[in-house]
């Protein structure tokens, strides 16, 4: 579970849709299940398949209530939309995130609409998180919150700070604008539900105050504890390999293993890019996630034993080990 990490288009961290708690973790875990790195995704790639007891595991909960819950979002995930909108141009697109489902006696299969791709694939702002943090949120819009502060401070290049908006515009992010027309339910059950998750669960930890009389602007005062996540460190440049010189010789020598390791990564999903191999989709997950955290830390220096030779197993199947 701790090695499966959504990526998302920074669009969608600011999108507006309504989804129950449940369909919302549904979502994510298929999200969490796609390689975002591979190009023009054919059907075969933006479908997720998953077992009943697979999906327990991952959230936590029994088979038996899996299966209940994965076959009640579904059916309702099919009639649900998503609203992207363009700040450049005063418009928007409205499209559904899955337009296929299929149950089997063990196995759910669903597929992402073609719509949605564009937000999932090959992104250049994005946001990314693990699954691990926002999976025993309990309030339907914690999700969404954790996403826009995470997008919030991703962009800032930070890891803590005030953000502010208006109440306005936070109830449309959350197609509340009809409701809770006093800050008071606001605060009651959407603000303080938010709060009490993050705080709980995520890696972030958040305190709301309010503007104005009658309040008009929240603030967010926000924190994201690096310390305990390497998974969503805020972007950064690479640390680019020292050049080789006579001075770093040994230092060099040391690092080939880890080498020879990224490069087999950056090669095998080349190669499964371009159709040359097929990857299983749990192959495909984990090279792309061993690549990421590679990019966020300059190293293979955080990799468990188990870690190490499962990627090893997989660099050798695909003939990437050779010396």
């Amino acid at each position: 579970m701790s090695e499966l990490v959504v990526f998302k288009a920074n669009e969608l961290a600011v999108s507006r849709y309504d989804l129950t708690e449940h369909e919302t973790k549904l979502i994510l875990c298929c999200v969490a299940l796609l390689n975002p790195t591979v190009k023009n995704p054919t059907r075969k790639e933006r479908t997720i398949s998953f077992t009943y007891n697979q999906y327990a595991q991952m959230m936590g909960i029994s088979r038996e209530n899996a299966y209940g819950v994965l076959t009640k979002a579904t059916r309702n995930l099919m009639t649900r939309t998503v609203e992207v909108r363009d700040p450049l141009v005063k418009g928007f697109e409205i499209f559904q995130w899955t337009n296929y489902a299929k149950f089997s006696s063990e196995k759910l299969e669903l597929i992402f609409s073609e719509e949605i791709l564009p937000y999932l694939f090959q992104l250049k702002k994005f946001i990314k998180y693990n699954l691990e943090h926002v999976k025993a949120f309990e309030n339907k819009y914690s999700m969404r919150i954790y996403e826009w502060l995470l997008k919030e401070l991703t962009q800032r290049k930070t890891h803590k700070a005030n953000i502010e908006i208006s109440i306005a515009d936070f109830k449309f992010m959350l197609m509340l604008e009809n409701n809770y027309p006093e800050f008071k339910r606001l605060n009651q059950w959407v603000l303080k539900p938010i709060a009490k998750d993050l705080n709980t669960y995520s890696n972030i930890k958040l305190a709301i105050e309010k503007r104005g009389r009658p309040a008009d602007t929240l603030i967010f005062q926000v924190e994201l504890d690096k310390q305990i996540d390497l998974v969503t460190e805020l972007e950064k440049d690479p640390t680019p390999p020292p050049e080789k010189t006579h001075s770093n010789t040994v230092r060099n020598q040391e690092k080939k293993p880890n080498d020879r390791l990224i490069d087999g990564v950056k090669k095998t999903l080349l190669q499964a890019s371009e159709a040359k191999i097929q990857l299983t989709g749990f192959e495909a997950k984990f090279l792309s996630d061993m690549q990421s955290k590679y990019d966020l830390n300059g190293s293979f220096s955080w990799l468990t034993d188990k870690q190490r030779t499962t990627l090893e197993k997989i660099l050798t199947k695909y003939g990437r080990m050779k010396r």
